[in-house]
């Protein structure tokens, strides 16, 4: 697991930016910067991620490892999950390094299936076959064959498979620690 305090303290030097400097520019007091480069407290996403604009990097080529050794992966390789909902999960790249994780879900006619991932930051999902209602909180959104949705993988949100032939939906999970 990545140390973000020791990780945001070697991008601060490599800047050339005093602890003081940041927290004029930020906003963020001496004394919290000083703990969480020193792992003695922790930051949320939305202010990691307004730390790492002022230095001019993205939550990606800070947090992104190298590609596995693995690159090809068979189908007869996949992880497969049968939920009680009359739908089968298969988990496509099985790295645990990965902090990507992409499925197909494969979905009964008419079943139905929701979800909410604690660690997910986006999300995003591409109907391959089928007629889908996606629900993410007070929104809902028909999705036909070809269509996509890309949205907050932690908020809570709903799939419901509208027709009365089995439906697929490919997904990508892109969660914030792997």
């Amino acid at each position: 697991m990545v140390n973000v305090g020791k990780l945001l303290k070697s991008i601060r030097n490599e800047k050339g930016y005093s602890i003081r400097k940041v927290s004029d520019e930020t906003g963020f007091s001496v004394s919290f910067l000083s703990k969480l480069e020193n792992g003695k407290t922790s930051i949320t996403i939305r202010n990691l991620i307004k730390l790492l604009d002022f230095y001019e990097v993205t939550l990606s080529e800070v947090f992104t490892e190298p590609l596995s050794k693995k690159i090809a992966y068979r189908k007869e390789e996949r992880r497969r999950v049968d939920s009680s909902e009359g739908v089968v999960f298969e988990l496509l790249v099985d790295d645990k390094e990965s902090k990507m994780e992409p499925y197909v879900g494969t979905f009964q006619p008419r079943s139905k299936y929701e979800n909410r991932i604690d660690n997910c930051i986006e999300g995003f999902a591409l109907v391959i076959t089928g007629e889908f209602r996606f629900e993410i909180e007070e929104n809902s959104y028909l999705l036909r064959e070809g269509d996509c949705a890309y949205f907050p993988g932690e908020k809570e949100h709903r799939w419901e498979n509208l027709t009365d032939d089995i439906a697929v939906v490919l997904v990508v999970n892109l969660s914030l620690n792997a």
